[in-house]
């Protein structure tokens, strides 16, 4: 194959893939740790002397503090005027931020596998050869970007089912580009070869 047919293969591959996740993150952006977690009550509040001094704090355990780790909290505590800490309230900042990221991955995995599917379809059908296998490879990049996006947050079954469909997808291309590309030229061959009388 030509040089310049293969660096615009390697192009097409490179930059196409970029592009789409440069423009999806543009325009749907990912969840940010500062929206959901103010950074203000992770501050350190001052312990009284008294409390350093004496030292006579009772343990007092507060049966919300297992709730809240539970249920995925983070306990947060205060300081009283004896310096002694006690139970304020259940922070959920980093819960809902993981939510927040996990449904963005989620999302991202049902735009981008379309997207490439169909960017590997256009490559499969285009007639021009080396645009055609950079678009397919392109769209292959784009829908392993989108699985491993979501990958860790889906289920055991859903993970071997998507698998299994991107390799089923991937067959069919080898079929459908490779493997008809063979057979039409053999025929070609073989029409061209002259018949032999006897």
């Amino acid at each position: 194959m030509d040089v310049k047919k293969i660096a615009m293969i390697l192009a097409i591959t490179v930059l196409l893939p970029l592009f789409v996740g440069l423009f999806i993150d543009a325009v749907y952006q990912q969840p940010k740790y500062e929206a959901y977690c103010n950074n203000s009550y992770a501050v350190a509040q001052a312990i009284p002397v008294r409390s350093v001094i004496a030292n006579n704090c009772t343990s007092i355990y507060d049966v919300r503090q297992d709730q809240c780790y539970n249920n995925g909290g983070q306990a947060e505590f205060n300081y009283t005027n004896d310096g002694c800490q006690e139970y304020s309230y259940c922070n959920y900042c980093s819960k809902d931020y993981n939510a927040a990221t996990q449904e963005y991955n989620r999302n991202i995995f049902f735009i981008l596998l379309p997207v490439g599917l169909i960017v590997v379809i256009l490559g499969l059908y285009l007639l021009i050869d080396y645009l055609g296998a950079g678009l397919m490879f392109a769209g292959l990049i784009i829908m392993f970007y989108a699985t491993f996006r979501y990958f860790s947050d889906m289920s055991k079954i859903l993970r071997a089912l998507v698998i299994l469909v991107e390799l089923l997808v991937i067959m069919w291309i080898g079929y459908k580009k490779i493997e008809n590309k063979n057979i039409t030229n053999s025929r070609k061959i073989n029409k061209s070869k002259p018949i032999k009388k006897k």
